[in-house]
Order: C-alpha cells, then sequence, then structure tokens
C-alpha cells in the first residue's frame, strides 16, 4: 500500500526502565471557557521511565517490533466481557501497521501479559503498559486499572487503544520534542501539588514538562489530536489552549504508525484492506474494501477510491454464450471456470476468482 509522507509524532525511545501508568482523563481539544470540569479535574497518565542521556537515535529501533510480526497477547485474569472489548479496540492498530494480534491461552507463552484490578492484581493502580518490546522482559506487562462490566464503550475505546499505542513503541504526545506547549508552570505545580496526585516539582517535571531531545525519539509535527496525548485544562497553560482526552486515533496517528510498520508495497491499493463489515464502527479516515472497491470514510460517508486491482484470471472475461462464434485463443466462463477456445474444441484454464 502507498504511505504516506505525513508529518509523524513522537515514538518510544530507549529507556532503562520503561513503563507508563494512565489514569483517567476527559475529552476533546478545548480554548478558554470551553473546557468541562472532567478536563479540570482529569487524572494523567505517569511516565515512569528513564532515558539515558547518551542515546542515540538509533535506540529507537530498540523498542520495535519486527515489522510483520505476529504478537501473542495473553490475559492473566479478568471476565469474557472486559475481555473481549480489549480484543475490540486493540486490532484498530491493525488497520494502520504492519502487525498483527494473536490472543493466545492463559497458559501459553506470550509477548503482552494483561492483567485487570482484581484478584493478585487487586492492589495495583492506573491502567499502564510497558514501552514496545519492553513487555517481552515482564510477566506482567500491561495493566487496566478501571474496567470492569459497567465501563462504557468510549472508555474501553480511549483506554485500551492508547495503551495498546504503548506497546507498539509510543510514547506520550505532550513530550514531542516540538509540542510547545505554553505551560503555566506555576499553575500546574500548583494543581499537581494536591491530591490525587501530590506530585513534588520534580514529578511535574518529568511527567509534564520534559521533552524528549530530537536525537532519541522519532517526532512529527505536534498532534493535540493524538490517542497518545495527556488532557490538558486551559487553567494550565498561559494561552488558555486545553486539550481534552482523545478517544479515537488521529489522522497523524494512522498515518505515522504506518511509517514505522509499513504494509509491502504491492501497487496493490487494497492490500492489507479488511472489507466492510457492518457490525464494525469507522472513524474518518478508516478504509474498507466494497464490491471490488477501496473506499475511505469521511466526516459525511464514504469516499470511493476507485476499484482494486484483481487477482481473478476471469476479471473482465465474458460469459461463455452459445450464440456466438468463438475463435482460437478467445476466453470465456462457464460454470465457474475460466475456458481459453483452441483449434479442437475447449481446454479448462482453471476456476474463476482470485
Amino acid at each position: 500500500m502507498r504511505k504516506s509522507k505525513l508529518a509523524r509524532f513522537a515514538l518510544a525511545l530507549l529507556v532503562s526502565f520503561s513503563l507508563t501508568n494512565c489514569e483517567k482523563d476527559t475529552e476533546d481539544v478545548f480554548e478558554g471557557n470551553q473546557v468541562s470540569e472532567q478536563a479540570k479535574s482529569a487524572h494523567v497518565c505517569i511516565a515512569k521511565w528513564d532515558a539515558p542521556n547518551e542515546a542515540k537515535a538509533t535506540s529507537v529501533k530498540a523498542k520495535q517490533w519486527e515489522t510483520g510480526q505476529t504478537i501473542r497477547v495473553k490475559f492473566l485474569n479478568g471476565n469474557n466481557f472486559v475481555q473481549s472489548k480489549v480484543k475490540q479496540y486493540a486490532v484498530e492498530w491493525e488497520k494502520h501497521a504492519n502487525l498483527k494480534f494473536e490472543w493466545v491461552s492463559s497458559t501459553s507463552n506470550a509477548n503482552i501479559k494483561i492483567a485487570f484490578k482484581e484478584g493478585q492484581y487487586s492492589d495495583v493502580t492506573g491502567s499502564w503498559s510497558y514501552l514496545g518490546t519492553d513487555s517481552n522482559s515482564h510477566d506482567h506487562s500491561m495493566h487496566f486499572g478501571w474496567f470492569n462490566d459497567n465501563t462504557t464503550d468510549s472508555e474501553f475505546r480511549r483506554t485500551t487503544i492508547h495503551e495498546f499505542g504503548h506497546a507498539l513503541g509510543l510514547i506520550h504526545e505532550h513530550q514531542n520534542p516540538v509540542a510547545g506547549i505554553n505551560w503555566d508552570k506555576d499553575a500546574v505545580y500548583s494543581y499537581y501539588a494536591g491530591p490525587p496526585n501530590n506530585w513534588s516539582k520534580a514529578q511535574v517535571d518529568n511527567n509534564l514538562f520534559r521533552r524528549y531531545e530530537a536525537n532519541i525519539s522519532n517526532y512529527s509535527a505536534y498532534d493535540p489530536l493524538s490517542i497518545m496525548h495527556y488532557p490538558i485544562p486551559a487553567e494550565h497553560t498561559l494561552d488558555r489552549v486545553a486539550v481534552g482526552s482523545n478517544t479515537n486515533l488521529s489522522e497523524i496517528d494512522k498515518e505515522f504508525i504506518g511509517t514505522i510498520y509499513p504494509f509491502p508495497d504491492t501497487g496493490d491499493v487494497c492490500a492489507g484492506v479488511a472489507p466492510y463489515n457492518s457490525g464494525r464502527s469507522y472513524t474518518t479516515g478508516d478504509k474498507v474494501t466494497y464490491n471490488g472497491d477501496l473506499y475511505q470514510r469521511t466526516a459525511n460517508g464514504w469516499n470511493n477510491l476507485g476499484p482494486c486491482p484483481s487477482n481473478d484470471p476471469c476479471d473482465g472475461v465474458t460469459a461463455y454464450s452459445s450464440a456466438r462464434s468463438y475463435t482460437t485463443g478467445d476466453k470465456v466462463t462457464y460454470n465457474g471456470d475460466l475456458y481459453q477456445r483452441t483449434a479442437s474444441g475447449w481446454n479448462n484454464l482453471g476456476p474463476c476468482g482470485g
């Protein structure tokens, strides 16, 4: 599939210890008084990794999976409902990255190991994931701290996609080297010093104000719509620009992950694109195939991008007609097979279908 050259957002870097702990946030991008009460009281994701100063740009690849890899995922606990919701939304990344998730039993070997806040993990707080291939080194590599039978679909979607973004190697977007957020630092220090966070200035510096150096991260133009972004109340910026919790992959999210894990360039615009499924929900930018054509979701409906290349040897071949005369070399379809006229009759070239 043709790979976009759009701007890219921050990717994970080499870290000696890499864990991201996410608390609930809010929604959408706001300015000034449009910020909701939810955004003001949002809990946030806590970055708990250390990036060595001597890390180099090539170190980024240490956290990436192999392009085309099948990543094995298992649940350590949780009922069928919460497990099914995680599966439902985690695969959003598969639409845009050349990776696959294989869901295996709790007793099988796996790369990503997921627990919910219950049983032996009932004292584990927050929702978090280790970065990229660091997941291989931990028996409990991803955690969902508030999922239950009453969780909304929006929350399942937001948190699951976000945490699997970390598992694929993505850091928080507000730490993008070119984010340029105009923080009101005094207000931020004051806010996070209180409950439920109770952070020191050093913790605020690390979790919010720190931006990763360009030489140790891949990054794009700053994307406030990224699924990987912190919520930021307007009161925390000098220009009163706020960011809430994003619940879907942004266009840059989709394009960037495809450059990190690219699909093979086969010349087939429909390669890797799943057929339309009436039982699934789609967001702007999603692509599907339908009746042999490629479609892309827009704000108002579907845009037909044109026909998919066909591997069907019968494509364009008309059905046999007893009312027509044929010469040597002519091809027809008949009863689902492809035939070619010879000097003495018809040669069956095999079944139709690509």
